[in-house]
């Protein structure tokens, strides 16, 4: 007889920061694909199996994409404006708390614990999550694969490896599928007023002058969008301030051009809903374009 696994009795409840991103358009092709034949007909099958690998493709590139990011931002802190010579050699001895994925189906999980143990400092993961999911958006865009997201702050619970449970997961999947709408990544309310309070503390010490720096930059990677939320403003002025001389803005001129395929597609099609909501995302970055236009020049 198997023994039963012992239940897991110290499960500790604290505050996250989590992400929920969706792929886009995936499940609507997965639906279209049809059943297995009835017929064993190896043709059918193989011709199956290719349609799944590449919807599944997507979603891996998807994860692949994010945990590169995250650790190309990670390995930057010459990058971070306003940090003396003595904060950026203490920034190179912090850490932020370990980052986890959960993934499931077209979707991926990203969350952080908040706590703030020796050599750690929160804020670096959540100013890392912010860069590397304005990477992945734009790097998926631009191969046709555009992604929807909601970032929050919340209690929950690591109940076992790479699972997040609790208020937290559940803000950034209402952010996620309820208000963002069209491909853009929504910031949630209880993570704007973290940042605000670790950009307004009075530092005492190198450590907490680099945590109101950092929350001040998370900040500034932020716009409010038409309908008063705020998104990560990945063409804006602070991404290209911290980061034009590194990003292959080759992707940007790529990411556009699918903009413009998507709308040209939902016009033609007359899908209202898609239409307009396209014509958010294209209207985002014809305002933003020419801040990139000298980058994308050279």
């Amino acid at each position: 007889m198997a023994k039963r696994k012992k239940r897991n009795n110290n499960l500790t409840l604290g505050h996250y920061v989590v992400g929920f991103m969706d792929l886009l358009g995936q499940q609507e092709y997965l639906r279209s694909l049809s059943v297995l034949p009835l017929s064993n007909d190896p043709k059918e099958l193989d011709k199956i199996k290719i349609e799944l690998k590449k919807t599944y493709g997507a979603v891996v590139g998807m994860r692949k994409f994010f945990n590169e990011s995250f650790e190309g931002f990670k390995r930057k802190p010459k990058k971070l404006v306003g940090f003396s010579t003595q904060q950026k050699q203490e920034y190179a001895s912090l850490d932020n708390n370990p980052i986890k994925i959960q993934s499931f189906s077209d979707s991926m999980v990203i969350f952080m614990p908040l706590k703030t143990d020796t050599l750690k400092l929160p804020v670096r993961g959540v100013w890392g999550i912010f860069g590397a999911a304005a990477t992945t958006f734009l790097c998926c865009l631009a191969i046709g694969h555009p992604i929807r997201g909601g970032i929050d702050v919340g209690l929950g619970m690591d109940i076992i490896k790479n699972e997040i449970y609790g208020p937290a997961l559940s803000r950034s999947y209402s952010l996620e599928s309820r208000i963002a709408s069209y491909p853009r990544i929504v910031v949630g309310d209880e993570l704007i007023k973290y940042l605000e309070a670790l950009s307004s503390q009075t530092p005492n010490d190198n450590v907490s002058e680099i945590s109101k720096t950092m929350s001040r930059q998370c900040l500034n990677c932020l716009v409010i969008d038409d309908d008063g939320y705020p998104i990560i403003d990945y063409l804006g002025q602070s991404y290209l301030d911290l980061f034009g001389q590194v990003i292959d803005t080759s992707v940007i001129t790529k990411a556009h051009k699918q903009v413009l395929k998507f709308c040209e597609k939902f016009q033609s099609e007359k899908n209202t809903k898609l239409a307009f909501r396209y014509a958010l995302l294209r209207n985002y970055f014809k305002d933003r374009l020419h801040l990139w236009t000298e980058l994308m020049s050279k």
